[in-house]
């Protein structure tokens, strides 16, 4: 099956390539490690760079136009993926995770993988404006702090794909002690739309980007930041470094 389709390969979870190969993950985790790799991850990382994909973040840039340059075609097409970020929030489902947030006790912010940049910038940020916002390096940190949430207290999960196992695992435990939970994925009906409170999916359709192994995060950071803008809006003048400095964090994400 890798040999078949490697292309293929790189863009599926463990669970993904044993459904299609008809084999058990411990399977492919097994065969990832006779190969030599501690884990699928490394060999899909292995298989990424043995092909020389030159769209890991992606927008590749067009080959047939040679007219327009690189960052010009690249930068459009992230534009247009905020785009249709921005038609696909339900608006509904924004404005219930902007209030969460605001009035929360605290937040914990969950990524792994490539999310877990974005998770830290966002507690960054959001800790800017006041709000008492945690992250964590690792998934077990981050699986042991979501367990120190209550009623109250929000856990914003954040994954393109929608399917990481340890960032569906850290917001069911943050779900498990009431805590209100909000995905931020890129994928609707993925499991971990179907595991929070409130999902914000960042993409629909033909609007939806590929699943690479290093997805391009814009529309992800973009919706962020203006959730970030949103509890900005919510948040009373006396909190926080200030209206002033919250009008400026809420521009600088």
């Amino acid at each position: 099956m890798l040999l078949a389709d490697a292309h293929g390969a790189m863009h599926e979870s463990v669970g993904q390539l044993a459904g299609r190969a008809g084999v058990s993950a411990a399977t492919v985790v097994r065969l990832s490690r006779r190969l030599g790799y501690v884990g699928f991850a490394a060999l899909k990382i292995a298989i990424a760079q043995e092909a020389g994909s030159t769209n890991q973040f992606g927008h590749p840039p067009s080959a047939t136009d040679s007219s327009t340059a690189p960052y010009l075609q690249v930068m459009a097409a992230d534009a247009q993926s905020i785009r249709g970020a921005a038609q696909s929030i339900d608006a509904a489902a924004f404005r219930r995770a902007q209030t969460a947030i605001a009035t929360a006790g605290e937040v914990l912010f969950a990524g792994v993988g490539g999310s877990d940049a974005l998770a830290a910038l966002a507690a960054f940020r959001f800790s800017a404006l006041g709000v008492r916002a945690v992250v964590s390096t690792d998934a077990l940190s981050q699986h042991l702090r979501a367990a120190t949430l209550g009623v109250g207290d929000v856990c914003v999960a954040i994954s393109h794909t929608g399917e990481s196992r340890d960032t569906i695992e850290t917001v069911t435990t943050a779900g498990d002690r009431r805590a209100t939970t909000i995905g931020v994925t890129s994928f609707a009906g993925s499991p971990l739309t179907e595991a929070v409170d409130v999902a914000l999916v960042c993409a629909a359709g033909q609007d939806v980007p590929p699943r690479e192994l290093f997805a391009n995060p814009v529309a992800l950071l973009s919706v962020l930041g203006a959730l970030h803008a949103g509890v900005a809006l919510l948040l009373p003048a006396s909190e926080g470094p200030g209206a002033a400095a919250r009008l400026i964090a809420s521009h600088q994400y």
